[in-house]
């Protein structure tokens, strides 16, 4: 039995990597039957959680780059962030289920994985700040573009009319040659 893991209310960016403790035989022979987000809540012990973007895959698909590699430049996780599990990451085997944040969809709850899951870490992917510096352009003030003017109105006439006039009768004309030939 795992330590259960508490996830925060609101909880946004943060990545959870898990080795999955089975051979990877296992593994593949039961996605061959279970679809990945169903196998996840399996493993998780949690049926009702959101894993459609859970991700489970053999780290050797990630050879000559690392699972730490594919973290950083896959999901912006800051370098520091990975920090001492860098060599942990890397020497995983087998099988790795990545849990991302959308999965408890914004609710406080306490996850409990079996003795088939092991977390290895949860690394916040890079968020960015959100400010930049004030825009001090004139053309960037309130208000400080052309004065608010009406549109003119377009000239009305009798084309428009004509167009209507000289349309139905082409249709009547045409009508009329079709049922006299």
């Amino acid at each position: 039995m795992n330590t259960p893991i508490e996830i925060q209310k609101n909880e946004r960016g943060a990545i959870r990597v898990f080795a999955i403790n089975l051979a990877p035989a296992e593994v593949t022979e039961t996605l061959k039957t279970l679809p990945k987000p169903d196998f996840a809540r399996q493993l998780l012990g949690s049926p009702h959680l959101n894993t459609a973007s859970a991700e489970i895959f053999p780290v050797s698909d990630l050879t000559g780059m690392g699972l730490s590699s594919y973290l950083s430049d896959g999901y912006a996780v800051e370098e520091t962030e990975i920090g001492a599990d860098k060599n942990r990451l890397d020497a995983l085997e087998g099988y790795v289920l990545l849990l991302f944040s959308d999965s408890f969809q914004g609710l406080e709850m306490t996850l409990t994985p079996g003795a088939e899951l092991t977390l290895i870490g949860t690394y916040a992917e890079y968020a960015p700040s959100g400010t930049a510096p004030p825009i001090t352009t004139e053309s960037a003030r309130p208000y400080s573009g052309t004065p608010g003017m009406t549109p003119p109105t377009p000239p009305r006439g009798p084309a428009g009319s004509a167009l209507i006039v000289i349309a139905l009768a082409v249709l009547l004309g045409l009508g009329l040659w079709w049922l006299f030939t």
